[in-house]
């Protein structure tokens, strides 16, 4: 764009100073005359014509760039309205054991979306790393409290591996995800979950098991 402009600039300083150049002649309206005046530009065809092919040729790849952003964006969105709806399908599977979590994940997801598109994948440790502490981190210990399974065992943990909500963040988060991930990444998460729990949570397998027993034997 710069030599357009340049060109452009030069062509109307040629045309002006032939212009004042001009009105100091007598022309005469007449085919003579305005052959004459025509005649006087005619070295400046050359430097004219290519002004106007570059200024032409700018704003058609202009055009040709906004045309190729709006399909960008247009296939942005449809994608985000796809994972959008895979998401909420496995939030509904969910929700009724944690509705905190609906309402926080929601307010992130876009976000999400944003720094996973368009490979939707983890790469490696390091990768599921950060996004798990950019978005997650700081909700773990709020996700587990409000999990209904965790507050029917009035909190109590069979083992500090223990966990009631890593599964169902990773059913969500990971199984959104359809590109290849790294091969240990639903390992690394769980343990990332494990790692940010609480450190003052209950941890005692027999009293586990009595409160278990109250609940028909059923495991949570």
């Amino acid at each position: 764009m710069a030599v357009a402009i340049i060109l452009l600039v030069v062509s109307i300083l040629a045309f002006v100073s032939k212009q004042y150049e001009l009105f100091s002649t007598s022309l005469s309206i007449s085919s003579e005359g305005v052959s004459f005046y025509l005649k006087q530009f005619s070295k400046f065809y050359g430097l004219i014509g290519a002004t106007i092919t570059l200024i032409v040729a700018y704003y058609g790849i202009e055009r040709l760039k906004a045309a190729e952003r709006a399909n960008y964006d247009k296939v942005k969105l449809d994608r985000y309205a796809d994972w959008r709806l895979v998401t909420d399908i496995r939030i509904d599977l969910i929700k009724d054991e944690n509705p905190l979590f609906r309402r926080e994940f929601y307010k992130i997801r876009y976000q999400l979306f944003e720094v996973l598109y368009p490979d939707f994948s983890i790469s490696d440790q390091a990768h599921l790393t950060l996004l798990f502490n950019k978005y997650f981190k700081n909700d773990i210990v709020s996700f587990e409290n409000n999990n209904k399974n965790q507050q029917r065992m009035g909190g109590i943990y069979r083992s500090s591996t223990h966990h009631y909500f890593g599964e169902d963040l990773l059913f969500v988060f990971l199984g959104s995800l359809s590109g290849k991930n790294y091969d240990t990444v639903n390992e690394d998460f769980l343990q990332l979950y494990i790692d940010n729990l609480s450190s003052e949570r209950l941890v005692n397998a027999e009293t586990y098991l009595i409160v278990q027993e109250r609940y028909f034997g059923r495991e949570f």
